[in-house]
């Protein structure tokens, strides 16, 4: 579901968005697809929980 927001935005920013959104595109897909990418990457930096319960075992089991 989309869902309508407001944000601000630097002008020159805006800028960029509207050269790479052309005519085809509308400025909240570019915007859209610019967040997904970059969440996917913040996401694949993060260690996942799996590891996080490893290391934390580790810990506890090394204080022990």
């Amino acid at each position: 579901m989309r869902v309508r927001t407001n944000i601000i935005i630097s002008e020159d920013i805006l800028a960029k968005i509207d050269i790479i959104a052309g005519e085809k595109q509308r400025r909240a897909t570019v915007i859209e697809t610019a967040l997904r990418e970059y969440i996917e990457r913040e996401e694949s930096k993060a260690p996942l929980a799996s590891e996080i319960e490893m290391t934390d075992e580790a810990v506890t089991t090394r204080a022990s």
